[in-house]
């Protein structure tokens, strides 16, 4: 079976209240929330959604099997049995 990649861009709206002394600082606030690695909002309402798809290859690369959307020309092509790469 195929394996594909989907990569998803969308327009959402969400809401949420900042306690903070001045505007200045709630944007302080908000700039390092969304700075996080681990940033999560929760969408009230998602308004707009836009993938592209792209297929995954699987090949042996250095001796790993592994999936990639660019297979090089180093790689060889397959598994040849199966898949130890996640």
């Amino acid at each position: 079976m195929a394996r594909f990649i989907v990569n998803y861009t969308f327009h959402a709206t969400a809401m949420r209240e900042v306690e903070a002394d001045s505007l200045d600082e709630a944007r302080a606030k908000v700039e390092a929330d969304v700075s996080r690695d681990d940033f999560e909002i929760d969408a009230d309402e998602i308004d707009d959604v836009d993938f592209h798809l792209q297929e995954l290859h699987p090949v042996v690369r250095s001796g790993k099997k592994m999936w990639t959307t660019y297979p090089t020309k180093d790689d060889v092509l397959g598994h040849g049995g199966g898949s130890d790469a996640s």
